[in-house]
């Protein structure tokens, strides 16, 4: 049988409806080559009206993702087969989405961790049918954050966010323009799901365990399997989503190095905090601001943790800094 631990914990953190308790997936540490570059998700760019509204599309569908050479993997996005676009806009801007659902069964999207009306927050009560658009539309009032959207529905929101479902929602002020702005440069995303794949490379959804949140043991980052990044600047600031199920992660890096947390889910914290890992549950959003010297190498990776979702370590992200970095400022504020 399981721990009275595992149930407890993860029937309290799991984004609801998948199955699997299992601890007992061996870790992949020292066993990534990191062949595959690091898929950034690109900016959606916005049409803006004569009022100056920002107006996004947004679709559902239906796809294939190879995250295995020569494996083709059915999967859902949002415009496109896998994951969704990063949003960007800053604190002021009006902004209006047409979400069109084409996946075939009803869903909603939910901007996770957005303040706005309720009638536009996507919830449950907010279904888009299948081949239907959903119009909502709000302005931008809660200082610089990191959220994200992915589908809230009753009893299948697992399910959809698993197959893919899921994209970034960045919120830009003055202030946090003083850290590292440059999307995809120096302010990289990284979107961290564990999957379970069978054989052929599809993704199995169901387990025999108990029902509180599937546990993979293969790890995606922004949807790349085995990823490495380049990097070519001396501070870089990543913008951390766990987006798995169930799973919990203590981040840190193989060499021991410290980083300045900046911002949790809520924004920008008061003055950054130097650590060398940090613990995120399903959902949880946090900034980081790390610094590399030229021809630095090391790994992003997943301690061990004591509890039932946390239990296994994970190599992330291999990460290395060109022999001309470039020296960008220190991070500005105490």
């Amino acid at each position: 049988m399981k721990s009275l631990k595992c149930f407890i914990l993860l029937s309290t953190v799991t984004i609801m409806g998948l199955t699997g308790c299992n601890t007992d997936y061996t870790s992949n540490i020292g066993k990534q080559p990191f062949t595959n570059p690091l898929n950034i998700p690109e900016i959606l760019e916005p049409t803006i009206d004569e009022n100056g509204v920002k107006h996004f599309a947004l679709t559902m569908q239906e796809g294939t993702t190879e995250f295995f050479k020569g494996k083709q993997t059915k999967t859902w996005g949002i415009n496109g087969s896998y994951l969704g676009p990063t949003i960007r806009v800053e604190r002021g801007d009006q902004v209006a989405f047409d979400v069109t659902n084409n996946i075939g069964e009803p869903s909603t999207l939910h901007w996770h961790g957005m303040h706005l009306p309720a009638e536009m927050d996507g919830g449950p009560h907010q279904m888009i049918e299948a081949g239907s658009t959903w119009e909502p539309y709000w302005t931008i009032n809660q200082p610089a954050a990191t959220t994200w959207y992915h589908p809230h529905l009753h009893g299948k929101t697992a399910l959809h966010v698993y197959r893919g479902l899921a994209g970034m929602f960045i919120i830009v002020d003055e202030e946090s323009k003083s850290l590292p702005s440059n999307y995809g440069v120096n302010d990289i995303p990284l979107i961290i799901q564990d999957k379970l794949f069978s054989e052929d490379g599809n993704l199995i959804e169901k387990t025999d365990i108990e029902p509180f949140g599937l546990m993979g043991n293969t790890i995606l980052v922004n949807g790349t399997y085995d990823p490495y990044l380049e990097v070519k600047e001396s501070q870089i600031r990543f913008r951390l989503l766990n987006g798995s199920n169930a799973r919990a992660y203590h981040f840190g890096f193989d060499d021991g190095r410290t980083f300045q947390l900046v911002a949790n889910d809520a924004g920008l914290l008061d003055s950054p905090i130097e650590l060398d890992q940090m613990m995120l549950s399903p959902g949880e959003r946090a900034e980081i601001v790390v610094s590399f010297e030229p021809g630095d190498e090391t790994i992003f990776r997943s301690f061990k943790g004591e509890n039932g979702i946390d239990q296994n370590e994970f190599e992330l992200l291999k990460i290395v800094a060109s022999d001309n970095l470039k020296e960008t400022k220190e991070i500005p504020y105490e």
